[in-house]
């Protein structure tokens, strides 16, 4: 899909809206397909995205100059070899032609209310009468822009120099609007990235990302560095005496209160957006050079379907299946399950039998817990003691067991009374209403409020 696409799929569903004919307040809330005019090729489309492609580079290069249909013509035929003079007319008087656009927005006097308003500032190019000559005007010059801006975030590197410029002109006001509009971009191609690693194999997606993947870095980078930039001039005393003239100046005309830190957090929040996407990047390449790339998360709603169908859901599931599935009407004949199957079949990726792989040849190898080897050296000198008789923890403190390696294993020896389990199955613990308080020869103060003992279990002795 083209920029111009990708513009026109954001758009039509409005321009639907707005033709529509529903009348207001009707109960026929349903919507079917909208059926549209014409040769259902893209050829009129296509003619017409190229001659506002073509009018864009000429406006640049002449100042906005008219250009003449002739030079218009000689540039479509490199596209379209045998394009008539005709067709290229048509498009031209079609373009230049303004369509009324009807809108509301807030009344002036109330502005509790939408008043209806209209515009027909809708034509993309100015045709003089008597020449012919064409140019865009400031909505095709518009148009042109967003279409060129509409695919991913490779050109948000420009709206975050945006920033730079609202602060060196004190319009703090923008600085929000312009960093909201960069993490629109961040997330839409984060949750792409996302869709990516479900369904690898989504509309050529993958070999996109592949192939940008370094302009997808340079424009983190760049963007990054830019609003880095900005957070420091935010903390400079000379912006933030400016800051509070602006503030009070601000507060005064429309009441509205201000913060250098929803500055700070606007801007934090795209780095923090600008990391998660740049982890996410990272993670799906080495997927893919590593061929773990697999469809992961992907629900197969036709295998659900044709369960559904062939034996009855739990009664829970049947409720909500048909509150929500089933006509409204009773009247409507519903067909025997085996022509339903051909309609369940969607079309789908080819099955990977490839398994995911969790390589864990290159992690840290774990360390060897200080219990283990506390248990290993000194357990059997312990069995040894309790055996003889119970063992308390002052008496097991004052006898020095929380020493080993000549570090203090005190945090060790509280686990033995914790988990009797750790030195041997017969041990139990005994408690003793008698509180005690033992200093330690570090300093430390070890208090309890009383006193467990680790003792055989076949001993009488309170628990």
């Amino acid at each position: 899909m083209t920029a111009w696409s990708q513009l026109l799929v954001a758009t039509t569903r409005l321009i639907d809206l707005h033709d529509s004919g529903h009348e207001p307040g009707s109960p026929f809330v349903q919507v079917s397909q909208e059926s549209r005019r014409g040769l259902r090729d893209g050829y009129w489309l296509d003619l017409g995205c190229l001659l506002l492609d073509y009018l864009l580079d000429v406006d640049f290069a002449t100042n906005s100059a008219f250009v003449s249909q002739t030079r218009c013509l000689a540039q479509l035929r490199e596209t379209y070899p045998d394009l008539p003079h005709d067709d290229l007319s048509f498009v031209i008087n079609l373009l230049a032609t303004p369509s009324e656009l009807h809108f509301r927005q807030l009344g002036v006097e109330d502005n509790a209310a939408r008043a209806s308003r209209s515009t027909k500032r809708t034509a993309l190019i100015e045709k003089q009468g008597q020449t012919g000559q064409v140019r865009l005007t400031a909505s095709g010059r518009q148009a042109v822009t967003l279409a060129s801006q509409v695919e991913d975030l490779l050109y948000s590197e420009y709206d975050a120099a945006k920033v730079l410029a609202a602060l060196a002109r004190g319009d703090f006001a923008r600085v929000p609007d312009i960093t909201n509009q960069i993490l629109l971009a961040i997330r839409g191609l984060t949750q792409e990235l996302r869709r990516v690693r479900e369904n690898p194999t989504r509309e050529g997606k993958l070999a996109e990302l592949l192939d940008n993947q370094r302009h997808y870095h340079n424009a983190l980078s760049s963007i990054q560095r830019t609003l880095l930039d900005a957070r420091s001039q935010l903390a400079s005393p000379r912006l933030m005496e400016r800051f509070a003239e602006w503030r009070e100046t601000e507060l005064a005309a429309s009441g509205e209160e201000w913060d250098l830190r929803m500055l700070s957090s606007a801007i934090g929040r795209v780095l923090t957006a600008i990391e998660n996407l740049s982890r996410r990047l990272a993670e799906l390449l080495a997927d893919i050079a590593e061929g773990r790339i697999q469809s992961m998360g992907v629900v197969d709603f036709a295998a659900l379907a044709r369960g559904l169908l062939n034996s009855a859901p739990a009664p829970a599931l049947q409720q909500a299946l048909v509150a929500r599935l089933m006509p409204l009407h009773v009247q409507v004949a519903v067909p025997r399950m085996a022509p339903l199957i051909p309609l369940l079949e969607t079309r789908r990726a080819e099955t990977s039998h490839a398994a995911l792989v969790f390589d864990e040849h290159h992690d840290a190898a774990p360390e060897d817990p200080l219990l283990a080897r506390f248990l290993e050296a000194r357990g059997p000198a312990l069995r040894q003691r309790i055996q003889r008789e119970p063992l308390s923890l002052p008496a097991a403190l004052a006898e020095g067991w929380h020493c080993f390696e000549e570090g203090d294993c005190l945090a060790q020896l509280l686990n033995t009374f914790v988990d009797t389990e750790l030195l041997d199955g017969r041990l139990a613990v005994g408690i003793d209403a008698t509180p005690f308080e033992l200093t330690l020869d570090d300093g430390r103060c070890v208090r309890g409020a009383v006193t467990p003992s680790l003792r055989l279990s076949d001993q009488d002795d309170p628990r």
